[in-house]
């Protein structure tokens, strides 16, 4: 609570105890939903073939809901990291930096990454 209130002064700005604590719990459900996903995403031919695998990888991402997205979306990322960046700079930059890794030679970076058994089955 100590350190919630440190960051982002809720108290201090005058908010009410029952605010603060939604607060704290959106929080916590953000930091909840960051998780590393592993595997090989499959990729769309423009020649309009069937998807093939892409190149294995990795992300750690803040996902929407484990349990029904458990994939990373790159505009909803940009949303978390408002909230994770004031709350762990360096683990912000680390997520950031992972979705950077994903980018390709022409500078793409896919929109959402399905990666491993669990994200392929939703």
């Amino acid at each position: 609570e100590r350190r919630f209130e440190e960051t982002f002064g809720l108290a201090g700005k005058g908010f009410p105890a029952p605010q603060r604590r939604f607060a704290q719990a959106a929080l916590s459900d953000l930091l909840g939903g960051v998780g590393y996903f592993h595997g090989r995403p499959l990729v769309q031919s423009a020649r309009g073939e069937p998807p093939v695998p892409g190149a294995e990888s990795g992300l750690l991402t803040a996902v929407p809901s484990r349990s029904f997205f458990p994939r990373g979306f790159l505009w909803d990322e940009g949303f978390h990291q408002l909230l994770l960046g004031r709350w762990d700079p360096a683990l912000s930059q680390e997520v950031l930096g992972h979705w950077l890794d994903l980018m390709n030679a022409q500078g793409w970076i896919p929109r959402e990454q399905i990666l491993g058994e669990e994200a392929l089955a939703k």
